[in-house]
């Protein structure tokens, strides 16, 4: 009976439950340096019916700093790089399915170029995909704020100010995590055989 009890928990906290994101004054600029401002903050929840928090987890640039994210992160994109080669369509997809709702946007583009011409053409060419993609994506146009506009200034630059909430269930996560497992160990095998086969055509 206790076991019982204890798989109904487990399967109603992936059934029931969401992870909520929440991107709070980020900003990106190619003009400086550091190209990431040091004040966002990143908040991970994990509620239960969507009210009942079970988990909190907040992250700032003086956290990262701490945790050495920056070095761990660069090792992660190297071998993501030189593993380019594995990640097939399905993978693609299941991560597109994911089922992310999202909740609330706000988003601020500056877009200048050397050429006038190039930027009058970005601006609004920027603005109708985004446009369409949040008609797609919102589910309530009254949390969605977004500004595309161009800086002339006779250089090449990019700024974005970004804050939004997003959410996904956590049975999502899950199965995307099971489907890129599952498409790594496939692929171990068929190298292993494939190894197999050329090694016996000798013996």
């Amino acid at each position: 009976m206790v076991f019982l009890f204890i798989l109904g928990i487990i399967i109603l906290l992936l059934v029931f439950s969401k992870i909520r994101i929440e991107i709070q004054n980020f900003k990106f600029t190619t003009q400086n340096k550091q190209h990431i401002n040091t004040t966002y903050r990143v908040t991970c929840k994990w509620k239960i019916l969507h009210k009942i928090p079970i988990a909190k987890i907040t992250i700032t640039n003086p956290k990262i700093e701490k945790w050495n994210m920056k070095e761990k992160m660069k090792k992660i994109n190297m071998e993501v790089l030189q593993n380019t080669n594995k990640i097939d369509k399905k993978v693609v997809e299941a991560i597109k399915h994911a089922n992310i709702q999202y909740k609330k946007i706000n988003l601020k583009i500056e877009i200048g170029t050397e050429n006038a011409c190039l930027t009058s053409f970005l601006i609004p060419t920027i603005s109708t995909i985004i446009a369409i993609w949040l008609r797609q994506k919102m589910q309530d146009n009254k949390n969605q704020t977004f500004i595309v506009q161009p800086i002339y200034q006779n250089k090449n630059l990019v700024n974005i100010q970004f804050s939004g909430i997003f959410e996904i269930k956590m049975i999502h996560i899950i199965n995307i995590i099971y489907i890129l497992n599952k498409k790594g160990s496939v692929k171990e095998d068929e190298r292993t055989s494939h190894r197999r086969t050329y090694d016996y055509s000798y013996e």
